[in-house]
């Protein structure tokens, strides 16, 4: 079921099984993308640049720092050539003749222009030069790693340090490894309370996994909590059952994978601490980065290990 859980999961934001990479392929940024619009129920053909404007509005803050808007724009535009390259053998979840979906739980985010003001209203439209310069930035900035393009994931915020891909999905990636993120400290909710009825509970984890057994003491559900030195949860048991942190996060939709649970009185209290699953490109580290001074390539250097190469 993980496996199957896969794709979804490394999507964002998302986060259903992502293919294994496909070796010595390296793609280029394609001229035209076709974009289905789930709401339309029509496939928009779309420049990148087109297709990063929307993204952006939809996935990062667009009052950010011009350099980490650009940055976010490489990544967007990555990961967008690396799902296109993974769904050429044909993806059910996507009609025929699309390339992407605007559906986050298939492919990344995305506002069409009507969106981004219902969003964001008028002011969208001052904004609007920041995200197109960012746009045509990414536009030409693909990360690649062993001529490949990266799965670039990237989150709101981090715990602090950002996550390894192992953490989350079970899998390593030789250019998301753990990094310092301290700016991230600083953000206005950096740490959440959530909580939830034992019924509300129930029926999140049945929907994950039907016929699961479970303690009958609710107080006994979550035990032998394994966190690393960040806050990360990389297991946790529910009765018998092994669960990574990842799947807690996208079980009961908490803000985070760095989280720690408690229960009393007939309510599950998870305190949370950044937002996302903490791996990749933080937007929020970003931004302070560029803050500072540091550009996009720079930014993507810092949060992508390893010999990865950008253009």
């Amino acid at each position: 079921m993980k496996d199957k859980l896969f794709i979804v999961i490394i999507l964002i934001i998302v986060s259903i099984g992502l293919p294994f990479l496909s070796k010595g392929k390296e793609r280029n940024i394609p001229e035209k993308i076709n974009l289905y619009l789930t709401d339309e129920d029509i496939i928009a053909e779309l420049t990148p640049e087109e297709y990063l404007v929307g993204c952006l509005a939809a996935q990062i803050p667009i009052d950010y720092e011009q350099e980490a808007l650009n940055a976010q724009a490489a990544a967007a535009m990555t990961y967008a050539v690396r799902l296109m390259t993974d769904f050429e053998n044909n993806n059910p979840n996507i009609p025929e003749g699309a390339d992407l979906s605007d559906d986050g739980k298939i492919c990344q985010p995305y506002y069409t222009y009507e969106d981004a003001v219902a969003a964001y209203g008028e002011s969208y439209n001052d904004y609007l030069p920041s995200l197109e310069k960012a746009a045509a930035y990414g536009a030409g900035h693909i990360i690649t790693f062993n001529n490949e393009p990266i799965y670039s994931v990237y989150h709101s915020v981090s715990a602090g340090k950002t996550n390894s891909a192992m953490g989350i999905w079970g899998r390593d990636f030789g250019y998301i490894k753990p990094v310092d993120s301290k700016w991230d400290e600083s953000y206005i909710n950096f740490e959440c309370r959530n909580e939830m009825t034992t019924e509300q509970a129930r029926l999140s984890l049945v929907r994950y996994m039907e016929g699961i057994s479970t303690p009958v003491d609710y107080g006994k559900w979550f035990s032998e909590l394994n966190a690393d030195e960040n806050g990360y949860v990389i297991s946790v048991k529910i009765g018998d059952n092994v669960f990574s942190g990842g799947d807690i996060w996208r079980i009961f939709g908490l803000r985070s994978t760095a989280f720690t649970v408690s229960y009393q009185n007939g309510i599950f209290t998870f305190v949370t601490k950044g937002y996302g699953h903490g791996a990749g490109l933080s937007q929020y580290g970003a931004n302070e980065l560029a803050k500072e001074g540091k550009t996009a390539a720079e930014i993507l250097r810092y949060y992508y290990s390893g010999d990865i190469e950008i253009g």
